[in-house]
């Protein structure tokens, strides 16, 4: 019983998680106008995130090594509210900056944390038990941009949305304090050998990253680029909810799948939608919410598969994980940084090319990975 409570509570911290993540893409026009900064200018609160996510992971990897791993999520909880509590408050680009690097940090130490606590609590058997709390956290981005609709419908703007999702995020830290944290515990013999571990692992970390990066940006700047493509704010908000409506179902039905096919075939088959997703954008005028949902279920399933498939072949403890969500914070900051820029420089048109770009690179990191990975395990 122990053992259910805590994993409904890691799949409800998730919502919030997601919540925080999906809230900045499509209140982007409005935190720019709550600032009087320009669109290229408001890109760099992605890189306060992101940099943010980085140190944040880099701290949270020593940290659940060291504490009790609710401990240290109940403090990074408390800094989420704190955080979105403010934000509607802010007069300028340094305190929206400082906020969402609080934020960023904040929010990758509950996303590792809760990985870990997952990945400690239910072991080998864990593959659908990470999908199931991915799924929570694609459930909390897709609600976010729905959340913002209706405080602005309420007449209180998108600032309210923000004080929504940190009065759900309250009721955490009591529930955590009661459960105790799960402990990690070292496997006997691993499929990688150990002197082979550093590089996998290191090619391991640049599909994360590309992955990251891919997701973000699609999440993070599809609402500006229908907004700059001449749709209306709200049914360009609305095309992020799309997105992880798609993404939700897709590793909803992932749980189901991965009884018949392993995370390795179901990662091909992501990147097959993904890169034919991003070619959908780039040679026709589809609608946009057909693109939202076909690379929604690109990504869907695709760091939930990759998760389970490096902890098969290597154990996954803090520090790693910490390294993970490093990585991950890199993905967030790279490429969703660079496309507010590229965007201004060379029109909304490029935005479709740039995910081309990053789905191509991806899908050779990842082909890569596996050949590696299948050459060393059968050394």
């Amino acid at each position: 019983m122990q053992e259910l409570t805590r994993t409904g509570l890691y799949c409800a911290m998730f919502i919030a998680a997601g919540a925080v993540s999906g809230l900045l893409g499509p209140s982007l026009i409005y935190l720019s106008d709550l600032i009087d900064a320009s669109v290229a200018e408001i890109s760099i609160v992605f890189s306060a995130r992101a940099i943010g996510n980085i140190l944040g992971a880099l701290l949270a990897g020593r940290m659940f090594d060291r504490w009790q791993g609710h401990h240290y999520l109940i403090v990074m909880l408390l800094c989420v509210i704190v955080g979105l509590f403010l934000v509607p408050f802010s007069t300028s680009l340094t305190m929206l900056v400082a906020l969402f690097f609080l934020l960023g940090a904040a929010e990758v130490s509950v996303n590792a944390g809760g990985n870990m606590m997952m990945l400690w609590l239910h072991k080998d058997k864990v593959g659908s038990y990470v999908t199931i709390l991915h799924l929570c956290y694609s459930s909390g981005c897709m609600l976010a941009p729905l959340i913002l609709i209706f405080a602005e419908w309420t007449g209180h703007g998108y600032g309210a949305g923000y004080w929504m999702v940190a009065l759900y995020a309250l009721i955490l830290p009591l529930f955590l304090w009661k459960q105790p944290s799960p402990r990690f515990e070292a496997r006997s013999t691993e499929t990688v050998p150990e002197t082979k571990q550093k590089t996998t692992f290191l090619a391991f970390l640049l599909v994360i990253f590309l992955y990251v990066g891919f997701e973000i940006t699609i999440a993070g700047w599809i609402s500006t680029y229908a907004i700059l493509s001449g749709i209306n704010h709200n049914a360009a908000a609305i095309l992020v909810t799309w997105f992880f409506v798609s993404l939700s179902i897709g590793r909803l039905l992932s749980v189901f799948l991965l009884r018949w096919i392993t995370p390795r075939q179901g990662i091909y088959g992501l990147l097959a939608i993904s890169v034919t997703g991003s070619l959908l954008m780039v040679v026709s005028d589809a609608s946009l919410v057909l693109a939202a949902l076909w690379l929604g279920l690109g990504c869907s399933a695709f760091f939930p598969m990759l998760f389970s498939y490096a902890n098969s072949i290597m154990a996954l403890d803090g520090k790693r994980t910490g390294y993970v969500f490093v990585c991950c914070g890199l993905g967030a900051l790279v490429a969703p940084s660079l496309t507010g820029p590229i965007i201004e420089a060379m029109s909304a048109n490029a935005f479709p090319y740039l995910l081309l770009m990053l789905a191509m690179c991806m899908a050779f990191s990842w082909y890569r990975l596996d050949t590696m990975t299948r050459a060393r395990a059968a050394t």
